[in-house]
């Protein structure tokens, strides 16, 4: 999830897409190959000084540039601004722009532009009882609406303009022209695809189409929005950030990613005025990158496992087991259990991904064992395999935690 590219690359999506999936791949590999404590003393002996951390401007520069390339690819996508891209697959091959995808839904997106007046996005009802949401991030990478299981019309106007709007719409006030609109429905099943798609061609986006353009992330989103009083400051001190800074704090990102991770998504997402701990640090929310566009732990809580529960790297030669509640306390909606390729930060080919609550059955305790390794063990516990080799890592998600009472590392 992380690159700044210039201007020719910039007006190519596939290019660029291909480019932060290498970057991200070349990042985390280098993370998760140093974030062993003895090799960490290795190096230090040998007179490697472990990279240094960034500055805070530096890092909101990082969070700001990354957030606003992805804007110029997922509007090329699309289009245009203010048009609808819909994924109609699940992300299972390995390949998708987007690292560490969910597995539990599908997509709805759009880059949102208010220079020229409202935007008004009707959402259908959702009868089924499946998750559905509706979720807008600024141009600074904060959130700033978020609903489960939406319906009717939502008109996103600028904050301090004035704009009409539908009578009995839900008015969200962006702070800038370009919020992105971000809407998940549950897939609960690869079967229950074909369920998903209709509701997907339920939803209407009304607006006024252009092309994006962005020479440079960081003048843009200084001149573009309303930048928030206490960023304002930092944000213009980094006007010349660069490719080069931009690939600095990507390594240093990908080698503290277990640690900077180490709570799940807890002061990531949300929005600045977020009461999450973390919120306000820095490194912290370009942590966020890593799993751009997440929710705020009020609607989802992400608990990203890299080591097993000895503390060592996960990693393909080792067969590790996990259990976890079928129903975990304080979850309102459903978990899910998604592995990644540590190299790729995506899924693995042509293997199963994805344990829920929809295509497992708990044993007599109500709890749900995945055995993690290279040959099916064939024990009765849920098999999830890994490559040779290989590190890996993966992630449970809850919908809807109690944030009073977070689930616990799945281990015995």
């Amino acid at each position: 999830m992380f690159i700044n590219i210039n201007q020719q690359i910039l007006r190519r999506g596939g290019i660029m897409k291909r480019l932060i999936v290498l970057t991200i791949a070349i990042v985390i590999t280098i993370g998760f190959m140093g974030c062993n404590a003895q090799d960490k003393n290795q190096a230090t002996e040998k007179g490697i000084a472990a990279p240094a951390r960034p500055s805070d401007a530096d890092l909101m520069a990082f969070k700001v540039y990354h957030h606003m390339m992805y804007m110029v690819t997922t509007a090329e996508q699309a289009g245009g601004t203010n048009k609808l891209f819909h994924t109609r697959q699940l992300p299972t091959e390995g390949t998708d722009p987007v690292v560490t995808p969910a597995l539990d839904h599908i997509y709805t997106k759009a880059v949102i532009d208010l220079s020229e007046g409202p935007v008004i996005v009707e959402m259908p009802k959702v009868t089924d009882g499946r998750y559905y949401s509706i979720h807008i991030t600024d141009q600074e990478h904060y959130t700033i609406y978020d609903e489960i299981h939406p319906v009717g019309k939502y008109a996103l106007v600028r904050k301090g303009k004035t704009m009409a709007v539908p009578e009995g719409a839900t008015v969200i006030e962006s702070p800038g022209d370009y919020p992105h609109l971000f809407i998940r429905i549950q897939v609960r099943t690869p079967e229950d695809l074909e369920n998903v798609y209709p509701l997907q061609d339920k939803v209407v986006l009304t607006g006024i189409s252009k092309e994006l353009t962005i020479d440079n992330p960081i003048s843009h989103t200084i001149q573009t929005p309303d930048v928030y009083p206490q960023n304002t400051e930092i944000i213009a001190s980094t006007i010349n950030f660069s490719k080069e800074d931009y690939l600095r704090v990507s390594k240093y990102i990908g080698d503290n990613a277990p640690r900077i991770g180490a709570n799940g998504n807890i002061g990531m997402f949300g929005p600045i005025d977020s009461k999450e701990p973390g919120s306000n640090d820095p490194e912290i929310r370009a942590g966020a990158i890593v799993g751009h566009l997440g929710f705020p732990l009020h609607h989802a809580y992400y608990t990203p496992n890299f080591t097993n529960c000895s503390g060592e790297v996960l990693n393909g030669d080792k067969t590790e087991v996990f259990t976890i509640p079928n129903e975990p306390e304080g979850v309102e909606l459903f978990w899910s259990l998604t592995r990644y390729s540590a190299l790729t930060r995506n899924t693995l080919s042509g293997k199963n991904d994805l344990f829920n609550e929809y295509n497992t059955k708990p044993d007599a305790n109500g709890n749900i064992t995945v055995t993690f390794s290279i040959e099916d063990p064939k024990d009765g516990t849920y098999w999830m395999p890994v490559n040779a080799g290989e590190p890996y890592y993966f992630v449970i998600r809850y919908y809807k935690p109690d944030v009073d009472k977070l689930p616990a590392k799945p281990c015995k």
